[in-house]
């Protein structure tokens, strides 16, 4: 699996269902854009869409919820790049939610999406196959504005009650924040992150994409030159959580990361985040949120801490060589007045 392919291979299989032949001028209102890829004789650059009728997005991730579509229910089709622009009625997103993984960051979009009045895509994989293209040598302004056009058609409302858009992205686009900020210039940002070491031991129980090599476009994920031995997907976590830190600071340190430690959640949400973003649940909502706290934010089932990590897991030296950084961006949020 190379560098280029490994998550575009996974996007492939979003594509199944029953396929329908777009025509220009096709209404695309309740379809969402899933993957784009570039045919290697045209060039040319096409959308994946899947339909999703009135299925909210409330899943942990955006791939879930298309999963959790019943199969004679999956509907796709391939568009140009012109159909991201046919969708109206879409909002702006309120905020962006960035993260260091395993940190709180689901639980976070998970708490506003049982919002009604919330429209939260968690980790869009539009977004990452636009980001590959743009890597790949698209044209800047051509792939910004597909960017943009991408983004605002997930926000899309469909009840007519929506009224705040959230996007969460994948940890590495915290290296492509400049680009994101360029198509969306106003839009407040967060910056979610823990413990070293904690981050370590949940990807060392299960590794997510980005801490094995060859899942990532190499340009998505730059990583400190370091050597490890073969095999070495310890050290290998090592240093994707030291370029997500290192890529964060300068951003949080010039004003444009609000940064949000897991230790505040869920408490900031309510007493920061919410008024922030001029969202006011009532109180039955409250409750419910109060109440979803409590529960994995990924599984749904109670939630009552992570395991304690064992020395003999061998992580304690790697999150030791983290610290310095995890420490740095706690004190720009200290300063900042960003609470303990």
């Amino acid at each position: 699996m190379t560098a280029t392919y490994g998550l575009a291979q996974q996007e492939q299989y979003l594509a199944r269902g029953e396929a329908l032949a777009w025509q220009a001028g096709m209404a695309m209102r309740h379809w969402f854009p899933v993957y784009a890829e570039r045919d290697a004789q045209t060039g040319d650059i096409s959308v994946c869409w899947r339909d999703l009728g009135q299925r909210r997005f409330t899943d942990a991730f955006f791939v879930n919820t298309l999963k959790c579509q019943q199969p004679d229910e999956r509907r796709y089709c391939r568009t140009p790049t012109s159909a991201l622009a046919s969708i109206d009625d879409c909002l702006a997103p309120d905020a962006f939610i960035f993260h260091v993984s395993r940190c709180g960051s689901t639980l976070l979009s998970q708490l506003l999406a049982s919002l009604p009045q919330c429209i939260v895509m968690s980790e869009p994989s539009i977004v990452d196959s636009l980001l590959r293209l743009h890597h790949d040598g698209a044209d800047p302004a051509a792939s910004l504005a597909l960017l943009r056009q991408a983004i605002l058609a997930l926000g899309q409302r469909r009840s007519g009650d929506e009224t705040h858009f959230v996007v969460k992205f994948d940890c590495w686009h915290i290296h492509s924040l400049d680009l994101l900020r360029q198509a969306f210039p106003g839009t407040p940002c967060l910056f979610v992150y823990r413990e070293p070491l904690a981050v370590l031991a949940s990807h060392q129980r299960q590794r997510g994409p980005q801490m094995v090599p060859g899942m990532l476009h190499p340009a998505q994920l730059p990583l400190p030159a370091r050597r490890l031995a073969h095999g070495d997907l310890d050290g290998y976590a090592g240093l994707v959580l030291a370029s997500l830190f290192d890529a964060a600071r300068p951003h949080a340190a010039a004003g444009q990361l609000k940064l949000v430690n897991y230790s505040q959640l869920p408490d900031i949400l309510f007493s920061d985040l919410l008024p922030r973003f001029g969202i006011a649940p009532t109180a039955a909502q409250w409750q419910a949120m109060r109440a979803r706290g409590g529960v994995h934010a990924k599984y749904g089932t109670a939630y009552h801490g992570d395991a304690p990590v064992s020395a003999a897991h061998g992580l304690a030296a790697i999150a030791a060589q983290l610290q310095p950084a995890y420490q740095a961006l706690e004190a720009l949020r200290l300063h900042a007045g960003q609470g303990q």
